[in-house]
C-alpha cells in the first residue's frame, strides 16, 4: 500500500479554505493524509443557489432564452407564432433545471470528475490514490469558481438585465469578444471554455493530485492528465454547439 504525503498537523477548516487562493500546496497535503469535502462543497452549492435565485429575480428566464433564440439562425425561420410557442416551451424547462442545476450541479460535477482525473492519475500516472482523496482535491479545486460567482453577481446587481448573459456574464474568456452573429457556435463554445478560472482551476487539479501522489507523479503528467480529458469535454460542448444551429 502507498503512503501520500501528510503535513505536521491538520489545518483547519478555514485555513483549507483560505489556503487555496494563496498557498495550496500544503492545503493539498493535508487532504491527502485526511480528506475532507462538506465546508467547500456546501460553499459552492450555496453560491450557485444564490446566483440562479439573483438571476431569476434581477434578469429573468424569458429574456435568456428569448436571447438565445435571437442567436439561433433555425429559430429565426419560425414564424412569430412557433417563435412564441418555443420560448414558452423553454420556460416551462428553463427554471426547474436552472434550480436543479444549482442544487446538485456542484457534487454531480465533481463526483464525476474526480472519477475520471483518479482512473487517469492512477492508471497512467501511477498515483496510488484513492476516491476520497481525489474527490477532496477536485472539490478544493473548483474553489475559484466561488470567486467567479461572486463576481458575476456583481456584474448582474450592476449590469442592465436585458444586457446580462447567463452562460457568459464575465469578460474573462476569448468567447466574451467574439461576436455572436459573425462567429460560428462551436467556437465561441470554445472561447468561452478558454477562461482565466477554468485554468486556474485546471492548474489547481494538477496541483493538487501531483501533490497527493508525492514523487510518483510530477506536476507536469498529471497536468496533462488534467487537460486531455478537458479538452475532450470541451471538443463534445462544440460539437453540441455547433449541431444545435447547423
Amino acid at each position: 500500500m502507498t503512503e501520500s504525503p501528510a503535513s505536521p498537523s491538520a489545518m483547519s477548516e478555514i485555513g483549507r479554505l483560505t489556503g487555496i487562493f494563496w498557498e495550496p500546496k500544503p492545503v493539498f497535503q493535508d487532504l491527502a493524509a485526511r480528506p475532507r469535502f462538506w465546508a467547500p462543497l456546501i460553499l459552492l452549492t450555496a453560491l450557485s443557489l444564490v446566483y440562479i435565485i439573483s438571476f431569476s429575480r434581477l434578469v429573468g428566464w424569458e429574456s435568456m432564452i428569448r436571447r438565445q433564440m435571437d442567436r439561433n439562425p433555425r429559430i429565426q425561420q419560425l414564424t412569430p407564432e412557433q417563435r412564441e410557442r418555443a420560448v414558452q416551451q423553454g420556460l416551462t424547462l428553463a427554471a426547474p433545471l436552472g434550480y436543479a442545476g444549482a442544487a446538485v450541479g456542484m457534487t454531480v460535477a465533481s463526483l464525476v470528475v474526480a472519477g475520471v482525473l483518479l482512473g487517469a492519475m492512477n492508471l497512467l500516472g501511477g498515483a496510488g490514490l484513492k476516491y476520497r482523496q481525489a474527490f477532496s482535491i477536485t472539490v478544493y479545486s473548483f474553489l475559484p469558481s466561488a470567486l467567479a460567482s461572486i463576481l458575476a453577481l456583481l456584474v448582474m446587481f450592476l449590469k442592465n438585465p436585458e444586457d446580462f448573459d447567463l452562460q457568459n456574464p464575465l469578460p474573462l474568456n476569448i468567447g466574451a469578444f467574439l461576436s455572436p452573429a459573425g462567429t460560428a457556435a462551436w467556437l465561441r463554445a470554445i472561447g468561452r471554455s478558454l477562461d482565466l478560472f477554468g485554468l486556474w482551476i485546471i492548474l489547481l487539479m494538477a496541483l493538487g493530485f501531483s501533490t497527493a501522489a508525492g514523487k510518483r507523479l510530477s506536476f507536469g503528467k498529471a497536468l496533462v492528465l488534467v487537460v486531455v480529458p478537458w479538452a475532450v469535454y470541451v471538443l463534445a460542448q462544440a460539437s453540441l454547439a455547433g449541431l444545435s444551429v447547423g
